[in-house]
């Protein structure tokens, strides 16, 4: 048993869960048992970084207590935990799952069990479904593509990922925003292949202001660091373009909206708009999203 967790079969890859936590202890645990009751899992590990409440602090303890593996470190952002995690564990597959929200049930044998299929995918992903202040099921791109990613970001922040490949790519190396976009761009740069499969992988949790809503509001000086931080990728986006599976009326869109003289802000929203009503997502879902961004 590891905290709770059965080990995955020795003659199938292992599978890690890395929960970073700063200050999460609230909903933690039960980030933690969603993944404990997951049939593939074989490693986690649970980073604190840097807490400082009191009450995250005898969570922790209590964890510890029960098996569960607690990496204790200065602080120093999502990015930086989550790399903590991956390098305590030995899994060769790594699922980061933020301490606030929780796996769906049964989504890594579902996920595994497509990269054991498939040795040339690096990445798998499915949809998440948002809950508690909103609640919707977030429908997420089907494939890593290069230039659609150099656009707008239709990836989830948690996917399951060979250890391997996340390694060579240097992980999550940003801190303060926009961590999860530049590993995509990471990925899709090396010619990694992803995938989506049709299944709810997690569940999000809305509450307050949450660190991908607070990074929107610094899009213009995240995307810039970005394009500083991946220039081959956005010079290749011509060629990239012609390749891309995206529908051709957002092939059409998405570089019509980047040229638009209204910011970048408010061009991200009108590009996920156009991806989202493109794509065929509920309209409802849309004016929901639109009006809790304002």
């Amino acid at each position: 048993m590891i905290g709770g967790a059965v080990r995955a079969e020795t003659n199938r890859p292992g599978v890690a869960v890395v929960v970073p936590c700063f200050n999460d202890g609230p909903t933690l645990t039960e980030a933690v048992r969603s993944a404990q009751e997951q049939e593939r899992l074989g490693e986690l590990v649970v980073v604190d970084d840097g807490s400082t409440d009191a009450p995250t602090k005898r969570i922790f303890t209590e964890l510890e207590h029960e098996g569960v593996r607690v990496v204790h470190r200065d602080n120093g952002g999502l990015g930086a935990a989550r790399m903590t995690g991956v390098r305590a564990c030995q899994a060769d597959y790594v699922f980061p799952l933020d301490a606030d929200d929780r796996l769906a049930p049964g989504a890594l044998a579902r996920l595994a069990g497509a990269l054991d299929g498939d040795p040339s995918l690096a990445v798998v992903w499915g949809d998440y479904q948002v809950f508690g202040e909103r609640s919707y099921r977030q429908q997420t791109a089907d494939t890593l593509d290069p230039w659609q990613i150099t656009h707008q970001n239709d990836l989830p922040a948690s996917m399951l990922i060979r250890r391997s490949t996340l390694l060579e790519a240097g992980g999550w190396e940003l801190g303060g925003g926009y961590e999860d976009w530049d590993l995509w761009m990471s990925l899709a740069e090396r010619g990694q292949r992803g995938r989506r499969i049709p299944i709810v992988a997690y569940e999000y949790r809305a509450h307050g202001v949450r660190m991908l809503e607070e990074a929107a509001t610094r899009h213009e000086q995240l995307y810039e660091l970005l394009r500083r931080r991946h220039p081959e990728l956005f010079a290749r986006r011509r060629t990239a373009w012609r390749r891309s599976p995206a529908p051709p009326p957002l092939k059409l869109a998405l570089p019509i909206i980047s040229k638009l003289p209204i910011g970048l802000r408010r061009r991200r929203l009108l590009a996920g708009a156009a991806n989202h009503l493109v794509r065929r997502r509920p309209v409802p879902l849309l004016i929901r999203r639109a009006a809790s961004q304002r």
